[in-house]
């Protein structure tokens, strides 16, 4: 045989004698889990404690909530009034007594819901006391402060629209 084909099988043989030895580490060649297709399972989480206010944080939520429903309250009771006022003194001139009545009742409307302007403050604060102490409690805040955000900006639409309907 010729060294030119001799020396192809004497590595090959070389080579699978390495193979063979036991000595030193060497990877397992076992399928690892991310080569099957069996998906890799995560190990589940303990389930989170839900999260509430405390006893005296949801008393002062409660309150804050009241003292909004009460202003809302003497709003609406207050805006059938002033939108008659308003859609009479619509077209009318500056300083006529129609006019003057109009401004003056959407002033004591607008007037109505400072309460519910100060809840909303007091609600801001108290996000800002509580963030710092434990951020968890600003979403359960906040989502109790919403309702008082939006009606204040529904109201302050309303009067926006009755004072264009007066007229400056």
């Amino acid at each position: 045989m010729s060294i030119n084909k001799l020396a192809p099988a004497v590595l090959v043989a070389l080579l699978l004698t390495a193979c063979s030895t036991t000595e030193g580490q060497f990877p397992s060649l076992e399928r690892r889990p991310y080569e099957s297709k069996a998906p890799i399972s995560v190990p589940e989480a303990a389930p989170a404690a839900p999260l509430e206010l405390s006893a005296q944080l949801q008393t002062k939520v409660d309150s804050l909530t009241r003292r909004h429903a009460a202003a809302e309250a003497d709003y609406q009771r207050k805006l059938p009034a002033v939108e008659t006022l308003a859609s009479r003194a619509s077209g009318s001139a500056p300083g006529t007594e129609s006019w003057v009545n109009a401004h003056l009742e959407l002033s004591r409307l607008d007037q109505s819901r400072a309460d519910s302007i100060a809840v909303v403050r007091e609600f801001d604060s108290l996000i800002a006391e509580q963030g710092k102490a434990d951020s968890n409690l600003v979403p359960l805040l906040s989502k109790a402060q919403q309702p008082v955000s939006d009606t204040i900006a529904a109201q302050n639409a309303e009067i926006d629209r009755l004072s264009r309907l007066i007229g400056e």
